[in-house]
């Protein structure tokens, strides 16, 4: 469970910068102006890489939590790989979706979009990713109950 969960984690604190990179790349920047980007886009007061990377696992914590409930209930670590990758692989899915969203609007101009963009970053990590990580624990909850 602790390797699924570490590797998760780390996965989800990388997404953003990975998918800046590709998309600045793909938009045309040259490489040098994608790792200045980049540098820029790590100190910046709007859009911060850091603070989406950290909102981007947080709800590693909720499944964190939930398994140690359902420990604390069922007094048994059994099956908790399943629900841990089954409640995982959801929030990546969020994760790359979020920021798919809005890296490609942002980039080449770098400019601040204004109020309503940058909300996904909240929204996704804050209220989707929970949800997806329950359909992903009845998922697991049902493939564990026909094995």
């Amino acid at each position: 469970m602790l390797r699924i969960f570490a590797t998760t984690t780390v996965v989800l604190l990388f997404i953003p910068t990975l998918v800046f990179v590709v998309v600045a790349l793909l938009k045309g920047l040259a490489f040098g102006d994608t790792l200045a980007a980049l540098a820029d886009q790590l100190t910046s007061d709007h859009i911060n890489l850091v603070v989406i990377s950290v909102l981007s696992a947080m709800p590693m914590l909720l499944v964190a939590i939930s398994l140690w409930v359902r420990r604390f209930i069922r007094k048994t670590w059994e099956g908790t790989e399943t629900y841990t990758l089954c409640g995982a692989l959801p929030i990546i899915a969020v994760a790359l979706f979020v920021n798919l969203e809005y890296w490609p609007t942002y980039l080449p101009e770098r400019e601040f979009l204004g109020f309503p963009h940058g909300l996904e970053f909240i929204i996704g990590p804050g209220l989707f990713a929970p949800v997806a990580m329950l359909i992903g624990f009845c998922v697991a909850w049902i493939v564990r109950r026909r094995a």
